[in-house]
């Protein structure tokens, strides 16, 4: 069974075979740069089927956290103490303040809803819909899915969407999600079909042009291998959007700072 599969540029379908990969890849999973686009993207990735088994996410963030606890266990212990400050301290749910302010009530789809928690957290008139590829975690999350009126389609995002009738939608939350996806463009062409005249989708990414990005180098905490295998930045995420039938409803400043490792973006549903 083969459990990787070879990847154009997802955002213009440029073939970069012949190319290097950029200094900092691993040498199992080539990194590449388009040169038409500019979009970092894995060239050799995952399959659909070994991602929600093999490197599922409940396996790799483990493994993850490990390494990057042997190799740097001083910073990993500051970064996560950091965490739990926030957490603790400020309360702030900004994923939350986008819903309640740019998603309307009714049937919200959480793209990578992992074990479903995101989806007891969404305000009451809204109803989940998750979508997620590791079917562990999906069970988990159709359980909690289940006590809100909602439900979870397990598998790939592409299939899962595709299974949802068109306008069906009011929103779409893809947080941590869209930097997974081997297929990013024809996902964005179904969650068109699926959402409702001037729908919308909520998304968050790693922002490759922050400048943590830069200094860390191959150490940056937004290079995940082979978990994620494309690398935005505002503009090569809102040229994605864009060409799929959107239009950037909100990336200011603050939601692209160079100083942060997450890029947020609000795309709206274009009129036909």
């Amino acid at each position: 069974m083969t459990t990787t599969v070879h990847r154009r540029c997802p955002l213009c379908d440029t073939d970069h075979s012949a190319d290097q990969p950029l200094a900092y890849s691993p040498r199992e999973w080539p990194l590449k740069q388009c040169s038409r686009c500019r979009l970092v993207y894995l060239e050799k990735a995952a399959a659909y089927t070994a991602m929600g088994e093999d490197f599922a996410w409940e396996k790799t963030s483990l493994a993850e956290k490990a390494r990057r606890k042997s190799a740097e266990p001083l910073k990993q212990k500051v970064s996560d103490s950091m965490k739990r400050l926030r957490r603790d301290l400020f309360k702030r749910q900004k994923l939350g303040e986008f819903i309640r302010a740019y998603l309307a009530p009714g049937h919200v789809a959480d793209v990578g809803c992992g074990n479903g928690n995101s989806l007891l957290h969404l305000p009451e008139g809204y109803t989940a819909i998750g979508l997620e590829i590791s079917r562990a975690l999906a069970a988990q999350a159709q359980r909690k899915a289940a006590t809100r009126g909602g439900r979870v389609i397990a598998g790939d995002a592409l299939t899962g969407m595709q299974s949802l009738g068109g306008g069906e939608l009011s929103g779409v939350v893809m947080s941590a999600y869209l930097e997974h996806e081997i297929q990013p463009r024809p996902l964005l062409a179904e969650v068109h079909r699926a959402l409702r005249p001037q729908g919308r989708i909520i998304i968050k990414v790693p922002n490759f042009a922050s400048w943590n990005r830069v200094v860390r180098g191959a150490r940056w905490c937004g290079f995940r291998f082979p978990d994620h295998v494309n690398y935005f930045t505002p503009h090569t995420l809102a040229r994605l959007g864009q060409e799929t039938g959107f239009r950037v409803l909100r990336c200011r400043w603050q939601d692209r700072l160079p100083t942060s490792d997450n890029l947020w973006m609000v795309l709206e549903k274009c009129a036909a």
